[in-house]
């Protein structure tokens, strides 16, 4: 770690030269003493007071006990005992107001700078620092109230919730057995933490981090190491989930992340945190160690050659001495990985040449990079109110992958006798007989090969189906064939009757097709989903058909492959 501390301190110092520069300094404001912002909300500034309290008490960082910043962070905590809610609430205040999770979000940093004032900065030294202590300690138990009585949303904010008031009651005693009687309330529940190391929200691209960030915590508070066995699980299944050019795929999300190309940088911290501690704490995931160390060493070593600012957590780093002081051993992702979430309906791969992934249950079905450059693939299915080719069954063999659905067209039948109402939306349709009068088949096999995928697409049943095979590229690359060149713009779309189209961005050129195109049908009016950030190559034909469909990488000199 000793190589990529100065790196963490200083972004926290560019994070706190921005938090000094957006401070409000008019007394006569509302939010005297926040940063500005577009609604007065003092999550932004809690958050930004864990870097700065970390830089202040680093002897290495340039803000080291300065005097002007120990008067901004107490004027910041001013303002957060004033805006505070009576009833301990930290609002967010776009949407979430007395949530017993957002309050427990900024106890997580308000927690962790306080932790840090409490190891670096002797009780009586500084009579300001000392100040600024019990502004902290003041704001935190009031804050504890809302936490203990208040409700959560989502999956994740039980965990945040109970992480809080387990650290509450580390820190204030006397609260100790009501924090602790509402945390039982929440463990009794059972963690939504799988075998394979998922959770719920399969949010790889931010709420696994969160829920592992409150697994650790309450591991500290707690000693329980069944804590961080949810922490690993989740982090070795990580690895299976980034693509061959570093980012996160995060399409099988179920929240806002979905679809985001992020890189791991957040994980950081708590691959460190895995790595620094002794094989002895982690038992049977002791055997993950030398992995949390690649992984922790490559995404900080990628963060600092992106020229991205790190990961803020120097606030963690400073209040773990093994994290401050660990050694990496090795560096890096798994060339290789397969793996079949059963339960999410997910296949994850990847052989040192791409990645792929295959997902049951979305109109997207295939996702595959060739190092940075991604395609995805959707069958347009337009039968009654089904618009795509949906998965609804997955085999997974070696090196191969089949999906399946089965689609009818189904018409309402009359009631036969009066409804008491002729008003059709006062009629209760779930009672209708449904007539089903003829079924659609599709079959898709998708084979790897050495140099790509094989996709064997066999369509059966209802004839004279205006299917539609869409090759979903992204946009400003460069689309060729025997016949055309040209840049694909976002939202745009071709069909390819014939050949194979070779699409070029950046140092990868991928071929696909044989095109084919018995059709013009671009998709239903009502309901067709868009690829409006990228550009689309349809492959169109009627049912009944069988056909096969390649996506290749197109050897530079054969050096791609070997």
């Amino acid at each position: 770690m000793k190589r990529y501390l100065g790196h963490l301190i200083r972004s926290a110092e560019r994070r706190v030269e921005h938090f000094l520069n957006a401070q409000v300094l008019d007394r006569s404001r509302e939010d005297f003493g926040a940063m500005r912002g577009d609604v007065i909300e003092g999550k932004p500034t809690i958050y930004a007071l864990a870097a700065a309290v970390s830089v202040y008490c680093n002897r290495d960082s340039r803000y080291y006990h300065d005097k002007e910043l120990l008067e901004a962070m107490n004027l910041a905590m001013d303002f957060i005992g004033r805006w505070q809610r009576d009833n301990g609430a930290l609002d967010y205040p776009t949407c979430n107001f007395n949530s017993a999770a957002d309050t427990s979000f900024c106890f997580k940093r308000l927690f962790a700078a306080y932790r840090v004032l409490e190891l670096y900065e002797p009780a009586g030294a500084d009579k300001l620092v000392d100040t600024l202590r019990e502004k902290y300690r003041f704001v935190m138990r009031r804050s504890l109230e809302m936490i203990r009585t208040g409700g959560f949303h989502t999956p994740n904010h039980r965990w945040g919730i109970t992480a809080a008031l387990m650290q509450g009651a580390g820190l204030f005693p006397d609260l100790a057995p009501e924090l602790m009687a509402r945390a039982g309330q929440y463990l009794a529940e059972g963690i939504d933490g799988s075998a394979d190391g998922e959770y719920a929200e399969r949010s790889t691209g931010n709420y696994n981090a969160v829920v592992n960030n409150a697994m650790m915590a309450m591991y500290e508070e707690s000693g329980d190491p069944d804590y961080l066995g949810y922490v690993a699980r989740n982090l070795h299944m990580m690895l299976t989930y980034i693509d061959p050019d570093g980012t996160i795929f995060t399409q099988n999300s179920t929240r806002q992340d979905q679809g985001k190309a992020d890189y791991p940088d957040k994980y950081f911290y708590q691959y460190l945190f895995m790595a620094s501690l002794p094989e002895e704490k982690l038992g049977e995931y002791g055997k993950y160690r030398e992995e949390f160390d690649a992984a922790a060493h490559r995404i900080i070593r990628d963060n600092q050659e992106r020229g991205d600012l790190a990961p803020d957590c120097l606030h963690i780093v400073m209040a773990h001495k093994a994290m401050y002081e660990h050694k990496f051993s090795g560096c890096g992702f798994p060339d290789t990985y397969r793996k079949y979430f059963r339960d999410a309906g997910v296949l994850r791969v990847k052989n040192g040449r791409y990645g792929y992934s295959v997902l049951s249950g979305k109109s997207a079905f295939l996702y595959v990079k060739f190092g940075e450059l991604p395609l995805f693939v959707k069958i347009g299915e337009s039968v009654g109110s089904c618009r795509n080719f949906i998965p609804e069954t997955m085999e997974v063999e070696e090196g191969k992958c089949t999906l399946k659905s089965t689609v009818y067209t189904s018409y309402y039948q009359p009631f036969g006798e009066s409804q008491g109402t002729n008003d059709w939306w006062k009629m209760d349709h779930t009672r209708r007989e449904i007539l089903n009068n003829a079924r659609l088949d599709i079959q898709v096999e998708i084979a790897e090969a050495a140099d790509g995928l094989s996709l064997r697409i066999k369509a059966e049943g209802l004839s004279r189906v205006p299917l539609r095979v869409q090759i979903c590229t992204p946009k400003d690359a460069v689309l060729e064939h025997d016949c055309f060149h040209l840049r694909t713009d976002a939202g745009g779309w071709m069909i390819l009757k014939s050949g194979m189209a070779q699409l070029r961005q950046g140092d990868r050129t991928v071929e696909f097709g044989p095109g084919f195109g018995t059709h013009e049908f671009g998709g239903h009016y009502s309901g067709e989903e868009v690829n409006a950030s990228g550009y689309t190559v349809y492959l169109n034909e009627y049912t009944p058909f069988e056909k096969t469909v390649d996506i290749r990488l197109v050897a530079a000199g054969n050096r791609d492959l070997q």
